[in-house]
């Protein structure tokens, strides 16, 4: 904490004012909100952790609330702090030093400068910072009463000078602003950060100790003492001070409405007030933090919402201010956001707290201050026990059980020695047979029962990341995946893992989650892990150091485009190098000069890091690179302030969360601070580290056990990627209980009527075409019917998702997944939609598309059937899969060590397309191993033979009714 104020004012101040709020805003009437998941636990006295995943028409948003009960004597709230005003920590730095077991971020601050938040400030009752009062008062404050009592109000700084003079008002306190005109006072609390303030030239200091002037223009604070700082006029009667002259100040907080508080701190806007949503005016989409109270007081939510992400788009503030009044604050307000949206805490029974949202800028940003939840002393007695399971465990392999216990304070308790059921002594749970397996911990009277699903014998298994890049002093983790024949995936616990690696290199030992943990034993190298769980194997590669590859010389800037946030300036070239010129004198916010790529650089590899030669003006400038990562991101990769004149090397680390490969759009200045000038910096030779080249063998090929071979057998439903006359005679012919068109043009409705004549039913299902005519032609364009105890959901994903399809679709979707379910639809790219689907669909169900390369296509179990486009074949689905190939004929090519067969047009004639192959005899088919009397062995899979033994063989491909044979 920080060290109290030297007010001798321990009472609050306190005088009623009113102020106009901000008007209220009509709820707009756009479609609600699609629920797609969440999770609830306790965590603290009164306190819930959850998350919450929805979707709207404007997109994904994910969010991470704590629901606390202010009402619970145990639970106290409390403000986050560095240890001084001017000085930053992250969220997680404050809460573990504070021994919060929960909290936020809080207060926006002078970011890049003194890192003093721009609101007021009370701990424990006592004012620790006063609020900005000019050019912009901050007076919107958000805390909790001595009465525990959550409030929003305006907060001034109500404080007094005495000179030898008389008495003066006081206009600041351990802050970075002050009027034009006025006296402001530093205690011990500021810490050593700049006394500069803001927007003011004439400055006088004074330090005063034990009550008399001590110094003129001193420099640190006073332990015993403060600095009295005036500015303009007020700088004149302190510089006609004496040394020995007697100066006191007293100061304490005042609020509108009058309240005393015991936690209070500053906040930009009011989003709910008295149960209106109020009119907000800053339409930028970024992460946000809010903080709302039920219509008493009593109920403390405290809300962050991820942005900038896949996942989650962002908010404005008017969006996150609908979101705090749906979810039930009748008072709410909006704290800083952006890279600064932050929320920690920690699980039941563990002391550490961590970060539970995704940080928009990679890594968790230092900020001002914060709010925290305190629990009370706990007693350490044993009260509950929180069981982690794994969820799932393969048939004969185990899973180790992991129990927490915790005391009624939800803080750690000793288990003791525990009594495990359902496993043995340590908690380790074998997987006896397919099913789900009770379990129970039991320790000091309390148990606690869990299950976990044995799932079917493991098939494969393969190890995440693939290659693992690290540098000296880095740690990397890789999960090791098992799974069924049929796809279903779990974690493969370290004790069922045997490892085979080069022990120079790298050091390798199991992570309590059963992730492995991996650090490097040398400064550079290469290698292969090889992992075998039973007979399966998977292998990933490590890289340790890095090699320097080139991304532009920056030679021709032909092209490159200049782009500010709050400033001016363009691009030249000079010599071999880019220039950039920039004004940021027009404004005191954050100003930036970009310079952007004529297209996107690819950098091959995995980047760690960059290198950029920068002609510095020494001004300050914070330095980023603006990359795409491979999921089509877009983020900054920070690197040095511009602290040096003339050319110097400089580097950019990239984040270990960035999905690669990457490539560079361009390089960027930044300015934060207040300073205003102009710059003009030289850029050259942007080089990128990347990671050392490694070759890790391809994992074996997976068939599929949805896909069927070649059968005679016709019926079930016949899928069509559009029309052609080929395809459509083809699945006509083959007597389909009812045919589905995924994907149509104008004139499929035509054919497909003329081809059919009314034997069976057809249901259309809108591709690219989709308009607003479609469903004149083709009827609706989503629906569901029941056929043979299925449900078939036909969806509209024309646009490459559901929700920009027709967004209604999502309304009652989940409610219609239930039993036996197939999907059907064009092709959903969103991948939130797809881990949506994943979610809500049943055990044993398939989706059924007409994008993406065809085959079978499994997340954890769930089929996603990729049928062929109708050039080149259709679908039958029945309990199984069969992709038909568009053919003429068959060619069958022999090669000294290989035998393919292709189509008449090229297509290969292999998995997943459904074919057969047969042998004479003598010849085995499966893989090439020779068995006793074998002439041949044949991996049709691959394509790969062995002769056995001497003798005549024959093999046949069958493929949709065609056939050829071949005699070796």
């Amino acid at each position: 904490m920080r060290p109290a104020s030297l007010s001798a004012l321990a009472a609050f101040l306190v005088v009623i004012s009113l102020t106009t709020p901000p008007s209220a805003t009509a709820e707009p009437t756009t479609p609600p909100p699609v629920q797609v998941d969440g999770t609830s636990k306790p965590i603290g006295p009164g306190t819930t952790l959850s998350t919450f995943s929805r979707v709207d028409p404007d997109g994904w948003l994910s969010g991470t609330v704590l629901t606390a009960d202010l009402s619970n004597p145990r639970l106290t709230v409390g403000l986050l702090t560095p240890p001084h005003v001017g000085q930053v920590q992250t969220v997680t730095t404050m809460a573990t030093a504070q021994h919060a077991f929960a909290g936020v971020n809080g207060d926006f601050f002078d970011i890049n400068n003194t890192g003093a938040p721009r609101g007021v400030e009370v701990s424990n009752g006592q004012l620790v910072k006063g609020p900005w009062t000019d050019p912009t008062p901050w007076r919107p404050s958000v805390g909790v009463d001595v009465n525990d009592i959550g409030r929003i109000v305006n907060a001034y700084l109500d404080g007094k000078v005495t000179l030898p003079s008389g008495p003066l008002p006081l206009d600041g306190l351990n802050q970075e602003q002050a009027p034009p005109n006025g006296l402001a006072a530093f205690t011990p609390a500021w810490g050593t950060a700049s006394r500069a303030f803001y927007n003011v030239t004439k400055v006088h200091e004074v330090a005063v100790v034990n009550g008399v002037v001590a110094g003129h223009d001193p420099g640190p604070i006073p332990d015993n003492g403060f600095v009295l700082a005036g500015t303009g006029s007020d700088a004149d009667l302190l510089a006609a001070l004496h040394i020995g002259d007697p100066v006191s100040v007293t100061y304490g907080p005042r609020t509108e409405p009058a309240n005393t508080f015991r936690t209070l701190m500053g906040v930009r806007d009011v989003a709910v007030r008295d149960g209106q949503v109020q009119t907000l005016d800053d339409t930028a989409i970024n992460p946000e933090t809010a903080i709302g109270f039920s219509q008493d007081g009593k109920k403390m939510q405290l809300v962050v919402i991820d942005g900038r992400t896949p996942a989650s788009r962002g908010v404005t503030e008017q969006q996150l201010a609908y979101i705090m009044r749906q979810r039930g604050a009748y008072n709410a307000v909006i704290i800083d956001g952006g890279g600064s949206s932050t929320l920690v805490s920690r699980d039941a029974g563990t002391p550490d707290v961590w970060q539970r949202n995704v940080p928009s800028d990679g890594v968790e940003r230092e900020v001002g201050n914060g709010i925290g939840l305190f629990a009370a002393p706990g007693s350490g007695r044993l009260t509950g026990i929180d069981l982690t399971t794994g969820d799932k465990v393969f048939t004969g392999l185990h899973r180790q059980l992991k129990a927490t216990g915790y005391d009624e304070e939800y803080g750690p308790a000793d288990l003791g020695t525990p009594h495990w059921f359902g496993a043995d002594r340590n908690g380790l749970v074998t997987g006896r047979q397919p099913g789900t397996a009770q379990v129970a911990v039991a320790a000091k009277g309390i148990s606690q029962p869990g299950k976990i699903q044995v799932l079917p014998a493991l098939a494969r298994i393969t190890a995440t990341p693939k290659t693992v890049s690290l540098l000296a002093g880095q740690t990397a983790r890789v999960q090791v995946t098992g799974y069924d024949a049929i796809g279903e995936s779990a974690a493969i616990d370290p004790v069922d893992m045997t490892l085979d690696y080069d022990h120079s290199l790298v050091g390798i030992a199991p992570n309590p989650d059963g992730t492995l943990a991996l650090t490097p034993k040398t400064p550079q190298g290469t290698g292969v892990v090889t992992v075998r769980v039973g007979g399966h194997v998977s292998k990933f590669g490590v890289t340790i150091g890095l090699k320097s590859e080139p991304v532009t010389g920056f030679d021709d800037v032909t092209g490159w485009k200049f782009s500010s946030a709050r400033g001016s300036g363009a691009i030249s070239q000079a010599g071999g190098a880019l220039r950039l010129n920039f004004d940021f004198t027009k404004s005191t916010e954050i100003r930036t000069a970009v310079a952007t790529a004529p297209t996107p650089i690819p950098v091959d590899g995995a980047t760690r890091q960059f290198q950029l030669s920068v002609n510095g003006d020494g001004k300050g400038e914070w330095l980023a690179a603006l990359i795409t990562d491979a999921s089509g991101a877009n983020s900054s990769v920070y690197g040095e302030h511009v602290t040096w004149n003339g050319w110097q090397r400089t580097t950019f680390t990239v984040p270990t969360t960035v999905k690669q490969p990457i490539t560079v759009r361009g390089v960027e200045a930044i300015e934060a601070t207040r300073a205003r000038y102009s710059g003009q910096l030289d850029f050259d030779d942007l080089t990128a580290g990347v990671a050392l080249p490694v070759t890790v063998p391809p994992e074996p090929p997976v068939l599929d056990p949805l896909v069927r071979e070649q059968s005679t057998s016709d019926g079930g439903m016949a899928v069509l990627s559009t029309v052609t006359d080929r395809t459509l005679a083809e699945a006509v012919a083959s007597h389909p209980k009812f045919l589905v068109v995924d994907g149509t043009t104008p004139d499929t409705k035509a054919k497909v009527d003329a081809a059919v004549q009314g034997r069976f039913p057809v249901y259309y299902s809108p591709g690219r075409d989709y308009g607003p005519d479609w469903t004149s032609v083709f009827g609706p364009d989503h629906q569901s019917f029941v056929r043979d105890g299925i449900r078939y959901v036909l969806l509209n994903s024309a646009t490459g998702a559901l929700r920009t399809s027709d967004y209604a679709q999502l309304a009652d979707l989940r409610g219609q997944l239930t039993g036996r379910v197939v999907v059907v639809t064009y092709g959903i790219s969103d991948p939130n939609e797809r881990r949506m689907l994943d979610h809500w669909l049943p055990h044993g169900a398939e989706v059924i598309e007409a994008t993406g390369p065809t085959g079978v296509e499994r997340d954890d179990g769930l089929p996603w059937i990729h049928v062929p486009t109708s050039d080149l074949g259709w679908t039958t689905v029945t309990d199984q899969v069969e992709f038909r190939p568009v053919l003429d004929g068959i060619t069958v090519a022999v090669d000294p060590d290989k035998i393919t067969a292709t189509s008449t047009t090229g297509l290969p004639l292999r998995y997943p397309m459904s074919v057969t192959w047969t042998g004479s005899r003598g010849v085995h088919i499966g893989d090439i191993r020779c068995g006793w009397g074998d002439i041949l062995a044949f991996d049709p899979s691959t394509g790969d033979y062995k002769r056995c033994r001497p003798g005549p063989a024959a093999l046949t491909i069958t493929t949709n009714h065609v056939s050829q044979t071949v005699t070796l």
